[in-house]
């Protein structure tokens, strides 16, 4: 997204390129748009903050006067005239000064000066994050303020946790092939012989950044540049986060990729940051409109794609097993391929027959790139199991067969992010190229209507696909989506239809990993994705406490509803557990909340069908129960399972009964 949203219902205007500076004489042509009403430059750099809080004397604006023209962005729009701020007006002001731009978010109350006139900006997503395009650098700024933890060590710990933990250290750059430009100017404790440098975080620590660079400030800089980066357009990137000293919540952070090392513009920015008071709101812009059909889908997934759409039917899956997927388990009796396939057919069985009472529509598996790096002669890759995906799907919505759901994730070790391994840099590379044509080719083969579920549960720390884990830049899952979907184009796939799967509530709790920066553009996704479970883990009390499947999902709707109010949802995984007895339950009853699993589930078919739903129950075309357990070394920590052939959820008689007299109430629904 390069453009300014030009009202609240999204819709693009071009900004406009400022004119590029300079003539003959030395002076600096206007920015194009660029206003020069004295009024309107006297209030917004003197009258709306007269403390002097707009200045930055050290980068040319020391008063009006350095200020030569100015663009007003209120609301979505930009305005000629500029004279007062409402509480419920977004507003973001370029002052233009002899050779750079003074950036005042006077919604989120921070500046910043950008040694640079002639660029684009996008505030389409200004709540979490806005973005700068100039010269051959895109710079992407976020004012940060969400930080939940209180106390001296508040700033630590979310600084270590959420921002820098990959960034500190060196198996990182080495494993994804990076190299840091910069000396670290701040002291890093380093993991320790047990594989923790605090006794609890098996990754390394920061305190503090630079506490001498600026005086009241805590700096944090990285310069990296990506090796290897022949098919990157801009493989150097210029890190800042910037606080002051003795704010353990607000921070800003900077984070620009550039075809050259751009250092000294970086340090323009944090050494330019301010804080002052805020007034109005943030507010985002940006509208999925409604979904795009794929104009080379075949004519059966078309179908199926509209019968999600306008049937209020619900459709139902299960996901207990991943299919197999390596080479020598892909056909009829390799490898494991006929253990997984006795395995899945005995599991689907037993719940449509035992539990249910009623067929799946949807079948649901996932698989991932493989193990060890793309380059590493150990490699594994895992393919599409196409003869597994005819025999336990092939479906097209008619009732016969179950339709598929391929959840398809960009991790070589299961999203062990402890590991400091992301396979997203060598996708951008090019080097799984031909992997993807081949997966492409596979899935064609395959022929009926798939919903692909690609990279789900990106706005979090704990994929490998995540921002955080991907130098603090969601651009790069949407590169790599982007690429994947045109080698799919390319080779003619015809019968996908792409999910777009962020989790409910984003971690780490922040702007500049919130779920739309991740989101791909409406030409390369379908369908909304929806992930939200309760994990009913209380110690007592449970039914008092559980967030019903209403508040869950009527929350997130209430939430995509600005954006995504005509796209249908797919809940790509979902579960109520029972109650776990590992990790913070340890020694608790095993299946100790099972009435309260029960009630949970009969609350959400009462909603899914009653006789006017809600809208968030509209939207949702499709829904899958996640029956694994979350499990560590001293038992499940989080009992989402619910069923088995082979036994032991017995216990649960209560929710297998609210499933089988919900679906029987549904009558076909």
């Amino acid at each position: 997204m390069k453009k300014i949203m030009a009202t609240i219902l999204g819709l693009t205007m071009t900004a406009g390129l400022l004119a590029s500076c300079g003539d003959g004489g030395g002076k600096s042509s206007l920015p194009e748009g660029a206003v020069t009403d004295s009024q309107s430059l006297e209030y917004a750099f003197r009258e709306l903050y007269p403390n002097g809080e707009v200045a930055d004397p050290a980068h040319g604006f020391n008063n009006v006067g350095d200020v030569k023209a100015a663009r007003f962005f209120v609301n979505g729009n930009y305005v000629d005239t500029f004279s007062h701020v409402g509480s419920r007006q977004d507003v973001t002001l370029e002052l233009f000064g002899e050779n750079a731009s003074r950036i005042v978010q006077v919604s989120t109350g921070t500046a910043f000066t950008l040694p640079a006139k002639d660029f684009t900006a996008d505030y389409s997503i200004g709540a979490y994050r806005s973005q700068f395009t100039f010269d051959d650098s895109v710079l992407t700024y976020s004012a940060e303020h969400s930080n939940p933890y209180a106390g001296a060590d508040g700033w630590y710990i979310y600084l270590n946790e959420w921002l820098i933990r990959h960034l500190v250290n060196p198996a990182y750059y080495t494993n994804q092939n990076l190299r840091l430009l910069n000396e670290l100017d701040f002291e890093v404790t380093p993991v320790d012989s047990e594989g923790t440098s605090d006794g609890t975080r098996a990754y390394p620590t920061v305190q503090h950044g630079n506490l001498e660079r600026r005086e009241g400030y805590d700096i944090y800089r990285f310069d990296i540049v990506i090796e290897d980066s022949e098919n990157i357009e801009r493989p150097y990137y210029n890190i800042g986060i910037v606080r002051e000293a003795d704010d353990i919540r607000n921070f800003g952070l900077f984070v620009m990729k550039s075809k050259a090392n751009q250092a000294e513009i970086m340090d323009t920015l944090v050494m330019s940051w301010s804080r002052f008071s805020s007034k109005g709101m943030q507010r985002n812009y940006f509208d999925a409109a409604d979904p795009l059909e794929n104009p080379n889908w075949n004519d059966e997934t078309r179908a199926y794609f509209r019968q999600l759409m306008t049937e209020d039917r619900k459709n139902w899956g299960v996901f207990s097993y991943s299919m197999p997927g390596d080479e020598k388990s892909l056909v009829p009796g390799g490898g494991d391929y006929d253990a997984f396939l006795s395995k899945s057919k005995a599991m689907q069985t037993y719940i449509e027959n035992e539990i249910w009472g009623r067929k799946y529509d949807i079948y649901m598996t996932y698989t991932h790139l493989g193990w060890g790096a793309a380059d590493d002669p150990d490699h594994i890759s895992h393919y599409f199991p196409t003869s597994m995906a005819k025999e336990l799907a092939g479906g097209n919505g008619d009732g016969t067969r179950q339709t598929l759901e391929f959840t398809f994730q960009y991790t070589t070790n299961n999203n062990g992010v402890n590991e400091e391994i992301s396979p997203m840099f060598d996708i951008m590379r090019g080097k799984y190229d031909e992997y993807f044509r081949r997966l492409a080719l596979d899935i064609k083969e395959y022929g009926a209507p798939l919903m692909f579920r690609l990279n789900n549960e990106m706005n979090t720390d704990w994929t490998s696909y995540s921002g955080i884990m991907n130098l603090l830049d969601p651009d790069i899952f949407i590169m790599t989506w982007r690429r994947l979907y045109d080698i799919f184009e390319a080779n003619g796939v015809d019968n996908v239809i792409w999910i777009w799967n962020p989790i409910a509530t984003s971690c780490p709790y922040s702007g500049w990993s919130e779920d739309l920066c991740y989101f791909p553009g409406r030409e390369y996704a379908q369908l909304l994705g929806g992930t939200s479970y309760e994990m009913n883990n209380y110690a007592e009390n449970a039914e008092s406490r559980m967030t019903t499947f209403a508040a869950h999902y009527g929350n997130l709707y209430i939430k995509n509803q600005p954006y995504f109010e005509k796209w249908g949802m797919i809940i790509g995984e979902f579960a109520c557990g029972s109650g776990g007895n590992s990790g913070d339950s340890t020694g608790m009853e095993l299946g100790r909340n099972a009435a309260a699993q029960a009630a949970w589930v009969e609350g959400m078919f009462e909603e899914l069908y009653a006789d006017d739903p809600a809208p968030y129950a509209k939207q949702i075309k499709g829904l899958i129960w996640f029956n694994c357990n979350d499990v560590d070394d001293d038992g499940i920590f989080n009992r989402l399972q619910f069923a088995n052939p082979n036994g032991g959820y017995d216990d649960l008689a209560a929710t297998h009964a609210a499933f089988r007299n919900g679906f029987a109430k549904a009558n076909g629904k």
